[in-house]
């Protein structure tokens, strides 16, 4: 808990810098849709095509900054509500409670799904056992299954843990809702504290399975990659344990478009700018082919793109 708590509180160090300038820019007649300084809060887990989005809206607005702050989904949030940042990327809408306070305050928001995201799970390359499914999941994460040679197609006597990218992560929790888990204090996992953290956890801890944001390792152009994907294997998952290897499905986009792949989630940007602002223009920008083009390059699936789904099997 309080690897947490400093967690947070050095996110809020880093936001108060940023919220300085975006508060003023909130508040200037002369903003516009291509001028202006806002913040963005974006769930940690989206940073590579959030980052991406952000270097190319640069590009053709010259007169526009945007700042992004990468934090826990619930945080993201919680600046949104709180006018620190003007709009939030995150994997879910929002709850009940956090829609009560627009309707307090009478006011409306607005959100736009702008991909299809999934869970990666990921292991170390040393590792001969890579299929997974989400009953066998759900056994992890309640502690009853806790060796490898527990799942179907598992054969290693070596201990089993999950490692998520922080005790508030939006993947956790996306795995805590699916499963219907209560309480997380009773699931065995390991926590750290970013995803790029839980890949480099992965690469040197054989046993271990990495729950990360497909996005992270999908983008074969970012420079990262490579050294990403050095040491680690994608594991296919099923809706059940089977015999039949072809139920058994990597998150890649083909398999996310035809709902093959059983941990899906939406990308939802929402906001509550009332005027036609800087917000209004990041949004619209990502919205457009362009935008959705690095959505498709970053791994997800774009929100309102019609792609070309090719599936090769090998001989």
């Amino acid at each position: 808990m309080k690897t947490v708590l400093n967690y947070f509180g050095m996110s809020m160090l880093v936001l108060l810098t940023l919220m300085g300038c975006q508060q003023k820019s909130g508040d200037n007649p002369e903003e516009t849709v291509s001028r202006g300084e806002m913040l963005v809060a974006v769930d940690e887990s989206l940073q590579p095509v959030l980052t991406a989005e952000q270097e190319a809206f640069a590009d053709k607005n010259k007169y526009a900054k945007v700042h992004m702050a990468y934090v826990p989904e619930l945080l993201a949030i919680q600046l949104m509500l709180q006018d620190s940042a003007r709009i939030a990327v995150v994997t879910r809408h929002l709850k009940a409670d956090e829609k009560k306070i627009f309707e307090e305050k009478k006011l409306k928001y607005r959100a736009i799904h702008m991909a299809t995201d999934a869970l990666a799970f990921i292991t170390n390359s040393k590792t001969s056992d890579t299929l997974i499914s989400v009953d066998e999941i759900d056994g992890i994460m309640k502690g009853k299954i806790t060796q490898w040679n527990q799942l179907k197609h598992g054969k290693s006597s070596q201990k089993i843990s999950f490692v998520f990218d922080s005790d508030n992560s939006s993947n956790l929790q996306y795995l805590l809702d699916t499963l219907r888990i209560a309480d997380k204090k009773q699931t065995p996992i390991y926590a750290v504290k970013s995803n790029k953290e839980v890949i480099e956890y992965i690469q040197k801890t054989p046993g271990a399975i990495g729950v990360i944001g497909v996005n992270w390792i999908s983008d074969i152009d970012d420079p990262e990659h490579p050294r990403f994907m050095n040491g680690i294997k994608v594991m296919g998952v099923a809706k059940k344990a089977t015999t039949d290897l072809e139920q058994y499905f990597q998150p890649f986009q083909y398999a996310i478009a035809l709902k093959k792949y059983p941990l899906n989630r939406n990308v939802y940007m929402i906001t509550k700018e009332a005027k036609r602002g800087l917000g209004t223009g990041f949004i619209n920008y990502v919205m457009t082919d362009a935008g959705q083009r690095i959505v498709l390059k970053s791994g997800l699936l774009p929100a309102n793109q019609i792609i070309r789904l090719v599936q090769v099997r090998q001989m």
